[in-house]
């Protein structure tokens, strides 16, 4: 699928993303404020998430052989009862911002949650991150609720907003 940018495509995520996806992920961790996690994800892991099986899905965004950012679904908990919701995550790098690829990315991870029978997504984002809050609304989620000071970064409690998107 290409963007409104001729040179920007759209596609499932392989193996051989895993580093850029990787190093994108990691620019967040570094930066804080928009993940949890305190050290980097390794390509080893990224590559293991890449290649899980449906309904979980990875795709990217790339311009001349560059991962400009990547969206995925997996599923939101092993139970049975759970199986037909997922947990979401976009992550672009900051160039990029304002383009639309980042839409078109949420639009195919919603598109692959529908072709795998997902009936429930979930957005979990920091409470301050108002670009993504704002950025999920757009796209059709709602908000569940606010979880008070349930993780802490920077010698500081921070809340998280549950987002749901129902699908069909």
């Amino acid at each position: 699928m290409q963007s409104s940018e001729s040179n920007v495509a759209i596609r499932k995520a392989t193996s051989r993303d895993a580093e850029q996806v990787a190093a994108i992920y990691n620019h967040y961790v570094d930066l804080g404020g928009a993940t949890f996690d305190g050290a980097h994800q390794t390509v080893s892991a990224i590559s293991t998430r890449i290649n899980a099986s449906a309904p979980d899905g990875w795709y990217v965004a790339e311009t001349n052989d560059k991962i400009v950012g990547w969206a995925c679904a997996r599923r939101y908990s092993e139970r049975y009862g759970y199986r037909f919701s997922c947990e979401t995550a976009i992550y672009m790098i900051a160039e990029v911002a304002g383009r639309g690829i980042a839409d078109q990315l949420q639009q195919r991870i919603h598109r692959h949650c529908v072709t795998c029978n997902l009936h429930h997504a979930v957005a979990r984002i920091i409470a301050n991150n108002q670009r993504s809050l704002a950025f999920h609304y757009r796209h059709g989620y709602e908000l569940v609720g606010t979880q008070r000071a349930i993780g802490r970064m920077e010698d500081r409690w921070v809340d998280v907003v549950i987002l749901q998107k129902v699908f069909g």
